[in-house]
């Protein structure tokens, strides 16, 4: 594989520290689409492969544990045949140990997919193509690898949810990032945080459509903490840093707490679904 840059060698590196991480807080939250609540953002896009026993490649792309390649593995009906692709062995580890062989696993990065073209029917990826190095070498794979009716999902970061826990966080992180004496880098291109930066993305393929999701993912200030705490941004802080963000949070968050304890902790993201690559005229 490649040498990584600075930013997969720290993906790579927060991967083998917090494996599972991203399933663990968005497997079980339920996620409003289109006025409509969901199970979870990786239902979403379980739902994006057709049902039915007509044979179908399906490649979850940044696998990470395989906690979406499981959900297809449990399916009723036969016909799937399961891919995950992701650089983090100790991910991999994690998925291997869960799917137990209902997937083809392998290590590697997205800008090289190591898949014939057009060998592909559906692409699927969760919270991962938003951070990715070359993101457009990588959807150029994408088409490689997809069949001329092939279908890609993903869910990536989006807009934020206004008067709740998160953009408290937010408001108190962004003077703290400044004051560290080595700022972070913000992680993959900036293009996937508006609309207009995702068309200009998605350009090579067709019938794209965007739609915004919130998931819920209320809890005690506490609950939120934790959770937030392992974002990129917050992980990155010195632990100085940390432990004074922590305080100020839960501080700043208690005009929130409800009756019952819990405060809104809402996560905007966006779900991206196009058709395949687009033709030359």
């Amino acid at each position: 594989m490649t040498a990584p840059s600075p930013a997969e060698s720290y993906l790579l590196d927060f991967h083998r520290r917090l494996a599972g991480v991203t399933s663990r807080e968005f497997g079980g939250a339920p996620v409003l689409r289109d006025g409509e609540v969901f199970s979870s953002t990786y239902a979403l896009l379980e739902a994006a492969v057709p049902r039915g026993d007509s044979p179908r490649v399906v490649l979850d792309l940044a696998c990470g544990d395989g906690f979406l390649l499981e959900l297809l593995a449990r399916r009723s009906e036969g016909g799937l045949t399961l891919l995950g692709l992701d650089m983090s062995e100790h991910e991999l580890l994690a998925a291997q140990s869960r799917l137990k062989g209902a997937a083809t696993l392998h290590q590697g990065r997205a800008q090289s997919l190591p898949f014939e073209d057009a060998s592909v029917d559906v692409v699927l990826s969760h919270l991962a193509l938003m951070l990715m190095d070359d993101v457009e070498r990588v959807l150029a794979e994408l088409r490689r690898v997809l069949k001329p009716t092939g279908r890609v999902s993903v869910v990536v970061g989006g807009e934020l949810v206004k008067g709740e826990a998160f953009e408290v966080y937010l408001g108190l992180l962004k003077p703290m990032l400044a004051r560290e004496a080595r700022p972070p880098s913000p992680l993959g291109d900036a293009r996937f945080r508006s609309l207009e930066g995702l068309t200009e993305l998605f350009g090579g393929f067709t019938d794209v459509e965007i739609r915004r999701l919130e998931v819920q993912a209320d809890g005690t200030p506490e609950q939120a903490w934790e959770s937030l705490s392992t974002t990129y941004d917050a992980d990155r802080l010195s632990e100085s840093a940390k432990a004074t963000l922590q305080q100020a949070f839960l501080h700043a968050v208690e005009p929130l707490r409800r009756t019952d304890g819990t405060i809104p902790l809402r996560w905007g993201m966006r779900q991206v679904t196009a058709s395949g690559p687009r033709r030359p005229a």
